[in-house]
């Protein structure tokens, strides 16, 4: 007889993860070169609940039953690299008889942000962030009771979320702050690049330490053998630096959070160790948004209203 088993999906820019609780069973999909064939592995367990991310989730404000969900919880698409290996996957997903739940993003439409930055800002994270925050928040209290969090997810780009008394209070996404290795905010030759008609989409795309050391290859500015793919890797050091401490002024961290393929590289991370005079430091893995999309199958499956703060329609 199978174990009850919890699942959850993430979105991500590189590839789809997936995981599987208690299990603790992870695999991904490619986006480049996707194997839809590894779908079938989910039907080797007893899946009674799922939750799943979708690109920026703005069109909902709470972890939604996947039967109310309209145009995959997403106001458009036109924002965004498009591939289609997700679209699929979630329609895949929706077809299942376990019940199914799509998380948000966190956009001015949620309660639960801080208003300040519910006026200023749109959007401030795509829903993968809300389940990793969500890994990282439980794997610190495993240690100690912590109710603030400072979380920096680095990878293609880097967003940096905060919880504050247990709830989501606000966070710097992708195209406002911190560079990533391939995404970043546009500065004023971005804009000027725009004036002369290229696609906002494509410059954000191209706005990361890239700018600095051009490579498709991020081991490049990840494993530095010249002085430009140094000063690279410094510069997104130092980016996402700043965008942690600017939290500082509004959050009292009880732990920092550092994630993402780029962030848990050794490379990274040993730069960012003096952030350890802050608060304890935590190195959670790439798997951890599917992860945390696991757990809030089980919470939401075993009752749960709310998450963080962000409520639950079933």
């Amino acid at each position: 007889m199978f174990q009850i088993s919890f699942l959850g999906i993430d979105h991500g820019t590189q590839a789809v993860r997936f995981f599987i609780l208690p299990d603790n069973y992870y695999f991904e999909i490619s986006r480049k070169n996707p194997n839809f064939n590894l779908l079938k592995k989910i039907d080797d367990f007893d899946i009674k609940a799922a939750c799943i991310t979708y690109s920026m989730g703005d069109a909902i404000n709470k972890i939604t039953n996947i039967k109310k969900v309209v145009n995959r919880g997403v106001l458009e698409e036109s924002v965004g690299e498009y591939k289609g290996v997700g679209t699929k996957i979630f329609d895949f997903i929706a077809k299942k008889e376990f019940e199914t739940y799509l998380i948000p993003g966190l956009h001015r439409n949620l309660d639960v942000l801080d208003r300040r930055f519910r006026a200023l800002y749109s959007h401030c994270a795509s829903a993968d962030k809300v389940a990793l925050s969500y890994c990282a928040y439980k794997r610190v209290n495993e240690d100690f009771r912590a109710k603030n969090l400072i979380i920096s997810d680095i990878s293609s780009n880097t967003v940096t979320i905060a919880i504050k008394d247990d709830k989501f209070f606000g966070a710097i996404d992708a195209c406002l702050g911190a560079i990533g290795i391939f995404h970043g905010p546009l500065d004023l030759d971005g804009l000027r690049r725009a004036e002369r008609g290229e696609r906002a989409t494509k410059i954000f795309y191209s706005s990361g330490a890239v700018k600095i050391y051009p490579t498709e290859d991020p081991n490049e500015i990840l494993e530095p053998k010249n002085e430009l793919a140094e000063l690279a890797l410094e510069s997104l050091i130092m980016s996402v630096k700043m965008e942690i401490y600017g939290f500082l002024s509004e959050v009292d961290p009880d732990a920092i959070v550092i994630t993402g393929w780029a962030g848990i590289h050794e490379n990274v991370f040993k730069r960012l160790k003096n952030l350890e005079n802050i608060a304890p430091l935590y190195r959670i893995d790439k798997y951890s948004a599917a992860r945390g999309a696991s757990l809030i199958a089980r919470e939401v499956y075993e009752g749960a209203d709310n998450i963080l703060g962000i409520g639950v329609e079933r």
